[in-house]
């Protein structure tokens, strides 16, 4: 038969301080425990505290990103289309293009994401108009003016009154600025150039801004369905070419980018353009029912 072992002793033993692990925060022997009801209104104040401050911050992300969203309009291949915004401005927006509106009560500024587009905006001095481009800005009030983008180019046309072209620099641009007024002779990261009416202006990475002389006609061809071409580069010819076509003019062989092409063409009727290149001695002209492929001969 097994010992027995009285209970009182066994109790005795097992609260021994031999036995015992302190928690954290625990009394002391002998101590009174702390009224835990007290302790967890004192952590009141830092939960709330902590909760306003995320708080705060999801609203200011949620500002900001109610500051840089707006309406997107768009075209396919082939299509145009004209926007009527709520202050009068009026958008032709070219084939394959895409743009983004915001306006607050102190700026309206588009976002010309992709093609080309036509602005005609409202006088408003004190709510400039902006556009912008990846390499450009450009600001004007009361004015008509072309923005193009053709690769790395961004041509900027002015039809009627005058813009200020900001070049944007290859550092990136602080995401705070896009809420900040663009002053008219620029900022220190930007380079700003001042075109009147019938003057262009293209920027690149590399190029000098030097203002030209432009045949407005020309450069808003496009919204009489024409494409016409002046020494144009074959690379800028596709490009054009592709926005109305869902046959791309892909160019095989890179020694043709550069080729010239000069011409009135439709851009409604790819044939007259296929047909031009397919005259031209050393080049060969290639259909097929997805694209229409230019190489040499």
């Amino acid at each position: 038969v097994g010992a027995r072992f009285p209970k009182e002793a066994l109790i005795a033993q097992a609260s021994g301080s031999g036995n015992l692990v302190a928690y954290p925060g625990a009394p002391a022997s002998g101590q009174p425990a702390p009224d835990r009801r007290a302790a967890s209104w004192l952590r009141w104040p830092g939960a709330l505290a902590a909760a306003a401050s995320a708080l705060l911050l999801i609203v200011a992300a949620l500002a900001t990103a109610w500051m840089r969203s707006g309406p997107v309009y768009s075209t396919g291949i082939g299509q145009k289309r004209l926007i009527t915004l709520p202050d009068g401005t009026t958008i032709h927006l070219n084939a394959s293009s895409r743009v983004l509106v915001r306006y607050t009560a102190t700026r309206r500024e588009i976002d010309l994401l992709r093609g080309q587009a036509l602005f005609v905006d409202t006088y408003e001095p004190d709510r400039p108009f902006i556009v912008r481009s990846p390499a450009t800005v450009v600001r004007a009030i009361g004015t008509q003016f072309d923005v193009n983008l053709l690769g790395t180019e961004t041509i900027v046309t002015v039809i009627q009154g005058q813009v200020a072209v900001a070049q944007k620099r290859p550092a990136i641009e602080p995401a705070s600025s896009l809420l900040q007024p663009l002053p008219y002779h620029g900022a220190p990261e930007l380079s700003t150039v001042y075109l009147t009416a019938g003057e262009q202006l293209t920027v690149t990475p590399t190029r000098h801004l030097q203002p030209v002389r432009a045949n407005v006609t020309d450069a808003i061809a496009w919204t009489h369905h024409q494409l016409i071409f002046s020494s144009t580069a074959l690379r800028d010819v596709a490009q054009e070419f592709n926005r109305y076509n869902d046959r791309p003019l892909v160019i095989a062989s890179p020694s043709l980018e550069a080729f010239k092409i000069d011409g009135v063409f439709s851009s409604t009727d790819p044939k007259s353009l296929i047909a031009f290149l397919q005259q031209y001695p050393g080049i060969k002209v290639t259909e097929t029912d997805d694209e229409v492929v230019i190489s040499r001969q």
